[in-house]
């Protein structure tokens, strides 16, 4: 609060030292061109003389630029990769219109760009990146095209900062500099869309959205005041393509894969048109009317081979002593069988009624689905006697092998509907926009479970290190069963189903004004304020039923019935033939079984379970952020300073249920809970061009992350039985940061990029999971819980992370002979944080990996194109216990990709890919890495295919 308000008086008295004219100013407008195709360049620096006073053209090449009435001006036009331009305009008129201004390659600069058109779109986007007011990075979609990348996560992970977590071997969620994934904002043309992830989490995972219909990706470090306040992390931001050209564009693509673990197959298409209508004079050469759709379709289907191991400590009899040693309390084998279906579509309309104003509206439709079938071999010894650390022995409740299989269909979808405007009115800007997106996710899954309860049995682990081999094997002893006996699984514990709905919207108004002024020496000023309204709504519902077969008549065989729903069919490479899995259960047979026999299910003597998963997961929560920000920037010479104040206050309630078990019996009553809170947001850009292509950037903001929804609803499950207390923490804050970036940045005329930056955050009152597997004395308000294990989102005392990143992207012309055609390009993320809560310090926040790097080495040649990419996440944190044992860890990774392409006959091109070529599995472990808890191989995949372009 100290630093607000030190940094409010200090910009009062700057503005108030600032001789403001209200002078006569001349509104200069003019479009920027490629030479060559007679496209606007978006991104082209327009400066006056050798200043860096002006501006950087729109999505179209069109500027505007604010000059003293009256003498001529020297005007000077630069673009990455081409000629730059000067051109002299007398300033007699209060409103000029320059006719278009084409740019030509430098041939000079672009020699070593031996495929230049694949780079078309980066040029455009480095200029963007480099004429911004803050700091960001911007990845186009050809650039994107040159990776093996099939959804955005993907795409993000080769951007500078930014760690992706994977699902089903694609990547999923991203997380940016070092911040746990809700401090990470993900927005569609600038608005934010809501997720509907099962865990509650805010921040949707990015596999839902496919690379190939976006325009560009934007990634900022440091949002100016304009910009939505809470995002400490940083905001991505998708951005549809719009129509550029009078000619008709067509993209289209097909190719067909294959997955090394499933021997299964992939497939892809994808098709885009777009074309401009009703062209007029020279300012809208190309047609003022602009229509791009597209759609892609994406299916695969893959397997996962993965072992599950519960750690916790046990007495364990040793050959001196008995000790509490930590050990594998429950191990699971488990082989996933997962088809995925992507579909994908974007409409966007744009139309320029004169050069003061335009309108764009763009639909966007993103649709996923998964439908998972999950068997699973499981050691469960919750109870069981460690006589070694290689031998377990127990019988009944204490120590029983299960079969069972998980039936899931998951679909998700999200729609975005978003219209925009922009007026200039004298001295006036006026942008406006209306935002409304609505996701929607469904699950049903069906679950069976046969166990082994009623059989004494020895477990044995095979291998010479025991339980902490890395892949330790588990079976029974010899005088025991065979574990894949299917009589060995003679009870039936549960037939489970489940079904989840989640639904959430977003609705946004917003309004931005802006006037230009000048200071007494003719330095440009310009003056924004504007406004937001945010409404969102996130629902959760769920049903769960848990049925048992009740049969009193003996009209089956309950003994037989695991052995009826077996396939035959036996998978001979689990985790590449090192384990045996046994037969698999059949999702056809056991829904056949179930259809035949429904008449038997009834509702089991856990029904009170169902009713307390489905309470608990059961809430609606809804959101209104009203946001005001003003601000100014001033263009001193080559020194660009951005100060501005924003603010935001949050209307915050939520609707839930409070649950309460004993025995049998389960108790509900609806709770409700609310917050209101606000935050003034100030920040300060600046800008120090040392040159057209090379700037220094330093930036101090403020801003702030709400929880995740689920964590913030107020729910109580209390489960007397099982001595668990899990509650929902409506006084949950959000946390706040103030964050502090330096960037050094040089860009190459040849399309390329060297830059250098540093980032430290100071957070209050971040998030994270408080577990204590004992509470040592009631919890206040909750009678009888001494024992019991708690878990509750709360918020720690305070974090700070701190690192540097480098990026460098350029080919490597200056080397002889053949050896000139390579490119190499690659970033790396150093990250350090230091967090304390009210019973650990010195941890560091979930999802911040200490090192994190992506590099591509790439060959042109006339019309083909090879390259090998690598990236690589670093081990951190996925949550954080009371106790560090307790602490899960996600293993470091390194992912190497390939791709290689060939251009013919102009506009067709024949590629090939692979993607995690060295098949690197996913591994997590508990406290340390002796103790793995997951470890997940997904296989290594390739596709071919051919692409037509025009």
């Amino acid at each position: 609060m100290k630093g607000n308000i030190i940094f409010i008086v200090l910009t009062a008295l700057i503005i108030s030292n600032l001789d403001l004219h209200a002078q006569k100013l001349s509104t200069i407008r003019g479009r920027v061109l490629d030479g060559d195709s007679g496209e606007g360049l978006m991104g082209a620096s327009v400066v006056i003389g050798t200043s860096t006073v002006g501006t950087a053209t729109d999505y179209n090449g069109e500027f505007t630029l604010k000059s003293t009435l009256g003498g001529t001006i020297t005007i000077h036009v630069s673009f990455i990769g081409f000629a730059s331009k000067s051109l002299e305009v007398e300033v007699n008129q209060s409103e000029i219109v320059l006719p278009n201004i084409e740019l030509n390659a430098d041939i000079a600069s672009l020699e070593a760009v031996v495929v230049l058109g694949s780079l078309e779109g980066q040029q455009r986007a480095l200029n963007q990146q480099r004429t911004a007011d803050n700091i960001k990075n911007i990845v186009s979609a050809d650039l994107i095209g040159r990776f093996p990348d099939l959804n955005v996560a993907e795409a993000l992970q080769r951007v500078p900062g930014v760690n992706i977590q994977r699902d089903k071997g694609e990547g999923s969620t991203v997380s940016i500099r070092g911040t746990p994934l809700n401090f990470t904002t993900v927005q569609i043309n600038g608005e934010q869309i809501p997720s509907v992830q099962q865990n509650g989490a805010r921040t949707e995972s990015l596999d839902l959205i496919p690379a190939d219909q976006l325009g560009s990706i934007e990634i900022t470090k440091a949002p100016t005041p304009d910009m939505d306040g809470d995002a400490i992390g940083g905001t991505i931001n998708l951005k549809t393509p719009v129509a550029k050209s009078a000619d008709l564009g067509v993209r289209a693509e097909a190719g067909l894969g294959y997955n090394e673990i499933s021997d299964g197959y992939n497939g892809i298409g994808k098709l885009r048109l777009d074309k401009r209508f009703f062209p007029s004079d020279n300012t809208f050469s190309e047609g003022k009317l602009g229509i791009i759709a597209g759609g892609s379709w994406y299916n695969s289907d893959n397997f996962q081979h993965s072992i599950d191991a519960d750690w916790t400590p046990r007495p364990v009899e040793l050959a001196v002593s008995e000790e509490e040693v930590i050990v594998i309390e429950e191990y699971q084998y488990r082989l996933r069988q997962n088809e995925r279906e992507r579909i994908g579509a974007t409409f966007t309309m744009d139309y320029e009624f004169n050069d003061k104003n335009s309108i764009i509206f763009n639909y966007m439709y993103n649709r996923r689905q998964d439908v998972d079938i999950r068997n699973r071999l499981r050691f469960d010894m919750d109870g069981a006697r460690y006589q070694t650390l290689d031998s377990i022995t127990g019988s009944g409740p204490n120590l029983k092998v299960r079969r069972d299989i998980n039936i899931f269909d998951e679909l998700k979808e999200n729609q975005t509907f978003n219209l925009g405007g922009s007026h200039k009115l004298s001295n006036w800007d006026i942008d406006w926009g209306a935002f409304y997106t609505v996701s929607k996710r469904t699950l049903s899954s069906d679950r069976a479970d046969f166990s082994s309860e009623e059989t004494e049995v020895t477990v044995i682990v095979d291998n010479p290190e025991g339980i902490y081999a890395e892949e330790p094997s588990f079976r029974l002893s010899t005088n025991d069963p065979d574990v894949h006996d299917p009589f060995l699984y003679s009870t039936v514990r549960r037939y489970e189903e489940d079904f989840e709905s989640t639904d959430a919207t977003n609705l946004v108004g917003r309004v931005d004004v802006a006037r230009n002024f000048q200071l007494y020496n003719g330095s440009p000023v310009l003056l924004k304020f504007g406004g937001k309204l945010r409404t969102q709504e996130n629902d959760k519902f769920r049903n769960n039923q848990v049925l048992i077969f009740s049969d009193p008549n003996d009209l089956i065989n309950e003994n037989e019935i695991f052995l009826r729903t077996l396939s035959g069919v036996e998978p001979l490479d689990f985790l590449y033939s090192d384990y045996r899995f046994g037969p698999l259960i059949s999702q056809e047979s056991l829904q056949q079984y179930v259809t035949d026999n429904r008449r038997l299910l009834n509702t089991s003597d856990l029904a009170w379970d169902s009713r307390r998963l489905s309470l608990n997961d059961t809430y609606e929560a809804q959101e209104s952020i009203y946001a005001g920000y003003a601000m100014t920037r001033v263009q001193l010479n080559k020194l660009m300073i951005l100060a501005g104040l924003r603010y935001e206050f949050n209307e915050v309630s939520y609707d839930a249920f409070d649950v309460f078990r004993f025995g049998t019996s389960v108790e509900s009553s609806p709770i409700s809970g609310g917050n209101d809170y606000h935050f003034w947001l100030p920040n300060v850009h600046l800008k120090y061009s040392l040159t057209t292509y090379t700037a220094l950037r330093f930036s101090a903001v403020w801003n702030y992350s709400r929880p995740n929804f689920v964590d913030v609803v107020p729910f109580v499950n209390q489960d007397a039985d099982a001595r668990i207390l899990r509650l929902g923490n409506p006084e949950l804050t959000p946390a706040n940061a103030f964050n502090l970036d330096v960037m050094f940045e040089h860009y190459f005329k040849n399309v390329g990029v060297i830059s250098l930056g540093a980032f430290y955050k100071d957070i209050d009152n971040f998030q994270f999971d408080n577990i204590d597997p004992s509470l040592l004395q009631d919890f206040p308000g909750f009678s009888s819980t001494q024992g019991f294990l708690f878990s509750q989102q709360q918020n720690g005392e305070n974090a700070k992370v701190a690192g540097f990143e480098f990026n460098f992207f350029n080919s490597l012309r200056f080397l002889p002979g053949v050896l000139k055609n390579f490119n190499i390009e690659g970033n790396y993320t150093y990250a350090y944080s230091d967090a304390f809560t009210n019973e650990r310090e010195n941890i560091s926040l979930p999802g911040q990996a200490e090192h994190t790097f992506n590099t591509a080495l790439s060959f042109d040649y006339k019309t083909f194109t090879a390259r090998v990419s690598a990236n690589y996440n670093g081990s951190f944190l996925t949550s954080v216990a009371s106790v560090s044992e307790n602490d899960f860890i996600q293993k470091a990774r390194l992912q190497m990709d390939a791709n290689a392409s060939l251009k013919f006959k102009d506009h067709w091109r024949v590629f090939v890919e692979g993607v995690n070529i060295t098949n690197e599995p996913t591994i997590r472990f508990q406290g340390d890495e002796s103790r793995i808890s997951r470890i997940s191989y997904f296989g290594w995949s390739v596709r071919s295919g051919i692409s037509f372009s025009l």
